[in-house]
């Protein structure tokens, strides 16, 4: 989550204003919280201001993907069993009620999930109300406010990137060193990527390190590998093995793997065809 960023003339300033400043949408405001995590006020009273906070799920959140906002409690003060919990966001420079709820035992946070549609940083501004209205031993207060970065996706459909290394180990033979890089929009569970070690027709070639693969069956002319996992929303997932085979240069562009694809049970993610090598 962001907190509040606040230049030194904007602290004197707004230290005699409000956080969630009074509009047609905010039932009642007290002074600033003073703390940007939303904590508690001293408003010279007897009564506990209970201290507020603000987050997001995710933070950052993705540009059209919802995000839900939530303000509770902070934990830094005894809380109250009773009153209302409201949620504000700045529109258009006023703060709009977006969410309440009445507090209760059972009932700690008030939350509203939104579609961003803008990318930036700290580009959506929220803050949380606490009105007693009614309840003994504690006073209205508010916090500051917290700021929402929202960033680009990272990929817009799932995505393959393949690359290929190798290193001349002698004798006519080549070590090469294959990765393939997935990556997701999102989380995708009961994901199997599985294709040929090597291109149809490479006889006398040798698997020298499966690294996250395992085998699914091997003949003279092939080896089929597989990875299996679950992809989480931009986290690239490597799978990578290595093989062996005879292999002269200079060669140009010459398939060394063979095909690739990936599912998600009866669902297809994506593929990928023969990688070349080149070399000089």
């Amino acid at each position: 989550m962001k907190a509040l960023k606040l230049s030194t003339f904007a602290l004197l300033f707004l230290g005699i204003l409000f956080s969630c400043t009074k509009t047609g949408t905010i039932s009642s405001s007290t002074e600033l919280s003073g703390n940007a995590r939303g904590g508690p006020a001293n408003l010279g009273s007897g009564d506990v201001n209970p201290g507020l906070m603000v987050s997001f799920k995710p933070d950052p959140a993705v540009v059209n993907k919802p995000v839900t906002v939530t303000g509770e409690f902070d934990g830094s003060t005894a809380e109250p069993d009773c009153g209302k919990l409201q949620l504000f966001q700045m529109i258009n420079g006023s703060w709009e009620k977006v969410a309440d709820v009445n507090v209760s035992p059972t009932v700690r946070e008030v939350s509203y999930e939104f579609t961003p549609t803008v990318v930036g940083d700290d580009i959506y501004e929220f803050c949380v109300h606490y009105v007693k209205a009614g309840c003994d031993g504690f006073s209205t207060n508010q916090s500051g406010g917290y700021f929402l970065d929202v960033a680009s996706p990272c990929v817009s459909q799932f995505t393959i990137t393949p690359s290929v290394s190798a290193v001349n180990i002698g004798g006519g033979l080549y070590e090469f060193t294959i990765s393939y890089t997935l990556t997701s929009p999102e989380d995708v569970s009961g994901v199997k990527f599985q294709g040929g070690a090597t291109a149809g027709g490479n006889v006398g070639h040798q698997v020298t390190d499966f690294g996250n693969t395992v085998l699914v069956n091997a003949n003279n002319n092939n080896t089929v590998l597989k990875w299996e996992g679950t992809l989480l929303a931009c986290t690239p997932q490597v799978v990578s093995f290595k093989f062996t085979r005879n292999f002269s240069c200079p060669a140009t562009d010459q398939l060394i793997t063979g095909q690739w694809s990936a599912v998600s049970g009866a669902n297809s993610l994506g593929s990928v065809g023969s990688v070349p090598y080149s070399c000089q």
